[in-house]
């Protein structure tokens, strides 16, 4: 159906116009913030905001970041409105038109056998998933976005769901939202190297920490919901897939969980980076980037109800398909193990039972892109980030003094005698507010001690493994034959690498046999290719 389908989207605004050390990508935002492009619901529909964030990686192999806020705002258009009610009617048509004529009959029988209450959830649903321009209010999709060159989520995620708070609400914001806007882009610069930084959001302020050259590197996406989407053991068998230079794909309905996993295993490569293709999610016009026959870490969106056998893959065989809502993975063919897999894993298994999460993760885990309530709840009460403390605390009356609920029922209490104090309720919904604050404050400083002491780990273990390298090395030797004899005493990681460096010694005996056939008949004409051979190696 209409409402169903998704439309062509564009940039209707950036700020500031242009950068000449940084210049805008339009095509490429307009594609990441919508990769499936516009959407319409009605007042029916789940209109939840959501919140994703995306990457965009030039020629050169700088990264840029981007977080977006997706609401749906009321169409005002007649114009627009009126070209759904016409797409609706044609698709109607078109669908009663032919399933008329190809089952009336069996139709005429299956509405004979239904009951009445069969046939009310039947127009129920016809209902959902119609439109009448005469009793439905028409939503389209809009997206807000942040552009930065270091990727401080949370701050990001912070502020735009205070703008969005400030647009949608019937109370006016502090200032104009003009002048928060124009804050973020002229006044607040990047911190810089150790050093945290605090700016002022529409109600609270929003504290950023970049950490110094002898630190750990920025990484500001929490493992912990990394680990709960895939379990220990899966993401341990993707992170080899990873170090194996392997094809990965990410498959979710949800972007940030896509973000979050693709950013997560990328973190845990420190020191070394991914330096092939990365594209934590693939625009729907972009699909054919999956038959690049190259590595690649690449996020794919699934649509509701899709089943995985229906999904065409090309390669398969070589391929790590990572299903992050139904917690599998599906693992190429002739996987090796990464060494001493048993005790890393009992070792992140400790960490991860210290702070109270399962290792063999959970499907339930926390949605990053919840409900506008608690998005609103969780980040507009003022955060206590890496120690920092808030100094202006917005209380919870003055978010709930404008609405009319709480105003009818303080009437109705006033005409019936009883005394409403602002101060009673005002010290009742602080309580709760300060509870609730403490609570976020300390879910957030967990993560941050979380994400340090697994990335602690992993490098630990990459240490453990430079400190025996010389298993894996291959070492050269004198002819082919102990070559052969001597190769299953190196440890059986890198099988692939092994198999290449295999053909490239028949290779140089092959061409070896060659040059010497080529000197037996051809005598001196054989010297020109014998000096190209010696100088190609």
């Amino acid at each position: 159906s209409p409402l169903r389908r998704t439309f062509k989207s564009k940039v209707l605004a950036h700020y500031p116009q242009n950068i000449e050390w940084n210049p805008f990508d339009q095509d490429a935002v307009n594609m990441l913030c919508m990769p499936k492009g516009l959407s319409f619901r009605t007042q029916t529909d789940n209109k939840d905001p959501q919140f994703h964030s995306f990457i965009i990686t030039r020629e050169d192999g700088s990264r840029t970041y981007g977080f977006v806020l997706t609401f749906y705002e009321e169409v005002t258009s007649k114009q627009i409105c009126t070209a759904m009610q016409t797409l609706y009617q044609m698709h109607n048509a078109e669908h009663y038109s032919s399933v008329y004529a190809s089952s009336s009959c069996s139709m005429d029988s299956l509405a004979s056998s239904l009951d009445e209450g069969d046939t009310t959830s039947l127009l129920k649903l016809q209902r959902y998933n119609s439109y009448d321009i005469s009793r439905d209010t028409l939503y389209v999709s809009k997206s807000i976005c942040l552009i930065t060159p270091l990727p401080f989520m949370q701050a990001c995620k912070k502020f735009l769901i205070q703008l969005y708070k400030a647009v949608t609400s019937q109370q006016p914001p502090p200032l104009p939202l003009e002048s928060y806007i124009h804050n973020i882009l002229y006044e607040v610069p990047l911190p810089p190297p150790g050093r945290s930084l605090k700016f002022y959001g529409v109600y609270e302020p929003v504290i950023c920490q970049r950490p110094g050259p002898s630190e750990l590197p920025l990484s500001d996406y929490p493992l912990r919901e990394a680990f709960e989407l895939l379990g220990l053991e899966n993401l341990v068998q993707v992170f080899t897939c990873v170090l194996l230079e392997m094809q990965i794909l990410l498959y979710s309905q949800d972007y940030q969980r896509l973000m979050t996993v693709a950013e997560g295993i990328t973190t845990l490569l420190f020191p070394f980076q991914w330096q092939h293709v990365y594209v934590p999610i693939l625009p729907a016009s972009l699909l054919h980037f999956l038959d690049a026959p190259v590595p690649y870490l690449m996020g794919l969106q699934s649509k509701e109800g899709t089943d995985r056998s229906k999904l065409e893959l090309p390669q398969e065989a070589n391929l790590c398909f990572v299903d992050i809502d139904n917690h599998f993975i599906e693992l190429p063919e002739e996987f090796p193990q990464f060494p001493n897999k048993v005790d890393f894993i009992q070792e992140l298994s400790e960490v991860l039972v210290q702070f109270g999460i399962p290792p063999e993760g959970s499907l339930h885990c926390s949605e990053s892109t919840g409900k506008l309530k608690n998005m609103v709840m969780k980040d507009l009460v003022n955060d206590k980030k890496n120690g920092n403390v808030c100094t202006n605390n917005i209380s919870m009356y003055e978010l709930l003094k404008g609405n009319e609920t709480i105003a009818r029922l303080q009437a109705l209490a006033k005409r019936t005698g009883v005394a409403v104090e602002k101060m009673d309720l005002s010290a009742s919904l602080g309580e709760k507010d300060k509870d609730l604050k403490l609570h976020c404050e300390e879910a957030e400083l967990r993560d941050y001690q979380l994400n340090v002491q697994l990335r602690e780990v992993f490098a630990n273990r990459f240490t453990q493994m430079f400190a025996d390298y010389e298993a894996f090395v291959i070492q050269t030797a004198q002819d082919m034959e102990s070559w052969l004899t001597n190769r299953e005493q190196m440890q059986n990681f890198d099988k692939v690498k092994r198999t290449i460096v295999f053909l490239l010694w028949l290779l140089v005996a092959l061409l070896l046999i060659l040059t010497f056939l080529n000197f037996l008949f051809f005598g001196a004409f054989a010297y020109p290719y014998i000096i190209g051979f010696v100088n190609l190696f």
